[in-house]
């Protein structure tokens, strides 16, 4: 519950909306300076999260940390390398294949570590997260599904159907395997801070394989528009990522 209500707080739409019902209030107390003071804020602060300067600036703070591998790169393409790949949600609909019930997210994670492991002979493809739901699919279960029927051998797949979270896929795989084998961690560009700051809380270098770019292209550095959801969703996911990693650093 307590979760629930930070990500609300912290939520730049819902302060937004907050602020035109303190405006409302005051309207209806006739506190006319207030009421037009927190009138110009509301406005002021919705320019702010939806147009592009401040929610480009935030998500590029966080994607242009790390860039994508390629296994030239890599020191030896020949060793037993573990993909992992994190949760990143799914649904549930008996008329579709696996592939259409992930998310958005999580199809892309699951691309990005496909391209690695058919590059990799030896690798092996860690896929993470389990249900919110008691008695059904998982998620590692469902990328599992949707590898197969992209053509992934089963025995090339290792399942971790515990974990909740983030930081509960680290802490499951560290348990498992530790730094057994070099690590390539793949989730989306803007969240990999976060998950590269948990794996190595628990002691593990991992190489990181960010998907899922926000920003690409000329977008990146677009810095004036109109307002759009998608900038107010964008400074949300970078809000969120922060305060995440506030809330580990704390923990540490």
């Amino acid at each position: 519950m307590f979760i629930k209500i930070l990500k609300y707080l912290i939520d730049p739409f819902s302060i937004f909306w907050l602020l035109l019902l303190l405006t409302l209030v005051t309207v209806l107390l006739k506190r006319k300076n207030l009421s037009r003071w927190l009138a110009v804020s509301a406005m002021g602060w919705f320019l702010l999260i939806s147009t592009p300067l401040v929610p480009n600036a935030v998500i590029n703070s966080l994607e242009g940390r790390y860039g994508p591998v390629y296994v030239k790169t890599l020191a030896d393409s020949s060793v037993e390398y573990h993909i992992i790949v994190l949760g990143g949600g799914h649904g549930f609909d008996d008329r579709l294949p696996p592939n259409s019930l992930l998310s958005r997210n999580a199809i892309g994670r699951l691309n990005e570590g496909i391209r690695l492991f058919r590059q990799l002979p030896n690798s092996k493809l860690v896929l993470s997260g389990s249900t919110s739901t008691p008695r059904r699919t998982t998620q590692a279960e469902m990328l599992q599904k949707t590898a197969l029927l992209l053509g992934i051998n089963k025995g090339g797949i290792i399942l971790q159907n515990e974990p909740r979270n983030t930081f509960e896929e680290a802490e499951v795989y560290a348990k498992n395997y530790g730094n057994k084998c070099p690590i390539i961690l793949v989730t989306s560009a803007a969240h990999m801070p976060r998950a590269m700051q948990v794996f190595e809380h628990f002691g593990m270098a991992a190489i990181p394989s960010p998907t899922n770019y926000k920003l690409m292209g000329s977008w990146k550095k677009k810095w004036v528009g109109l307002p759009t959801m998608r900038n107010i969703e964008n400074l949300k996911a970078g809000i969120y990522e922060y305060v995440a990693m506030f809330w580990y650093w704390l923990r540490d």
